[in-house]
């Protein structure tokens, strides 16, 4: 039997010797202006808010922080970072803890400039405070990948932004699986099926995608 070729699209490349990499994007650091004493606590959710912050003024470890995904809150307490709570609901989650748990808290939400979730308005039109910081910028490369994909291959997206990137280059095969790491990237299919990962991470992505890898066609 035949197992299919898996592909993951995203910017780290995986751990895993078995799964072909496509570095369809690019991340650029950015350095807008920080104000740390203006802020209880940070949201991060991403590891690349993490790395963003750690170029702009690595004080921000002192600041407890709340995070999305479990790499997020691996990395931040690498870091020595208080971590407040964990969510695996990307901006619905993050929107209940806050308004349950710490509504009087000023945060500083470290966001990428293209954003999938509305919840830092959400919560400002529930009176709390919430500044935004644009510290890093998905840049699509697609043009720099010349590979053919198989038109049988398992496509793991660990981000709207990589599925839109991919789309604007490639055409998707009939016979091809896609596996994607949450909810909010299911949403940019528009119709097309997709599997979700059982948890939110790369490593949960990739077993799902090994489990489809065996099956036909």
């Amino acid at each position: 039997m035949t197992i299919r070729p898996i592909y993951l699209i995203s910017v780290t490349p995986p751990n895993d010797p078995g799964i072909i990499h496509l570095p369809i994007l690019e991340t650029k650091w950015l350095r807008p202006p920080i104000d740390l004493t203006r802020c209880d606590g940070i949201i991060l959710t991403s590891k690349n808010g993490i790395e963003a912050l750690e170029r702009i003024d690595p004080a921000w470890k002192t600041l407890p922080v709340l995070c999305v995904g479990k790499a997020t809150k691996r990395r931040a307490e690498e870091l020595g970072s208080e971590v407040l709570a964990l969510s695996d609901g990307y901006g619905d989650g993050l929107y209940d803890i806050i308004r349950t748990h710490y509504a009087q808290k000023r945060w500083l939400y470290a966001r990428p400039k293209v954003i999938a979730s509305d919840f830092a308005q959400r919560l400002r039109e529930n009176g709390i405070e919430i500044e935004e910081a644009i510290v890093y910028e998905t840049l699509c490369r697609a043009e720099k990948i010349t590979e053919n994909i198989a038109d049988n291959a398992v496509l793991i997206f660990t981000s709207p932004s990589a599925l839109e990137c991919f789309i604007g280059r490639f055409d998707f095969s009939p016979a091809q699986e896609i596996v994607v790491i949450g909810r909010t990237t299911q949403k940019s299919l528009l119709g097309r099926h997709a599997h979700v990962a059982p948890e939110p991470t790369v490593a949960s992505c990739i077993a799902l995608a090994k489990q489809l890898a065996k099956e036909s066609p």
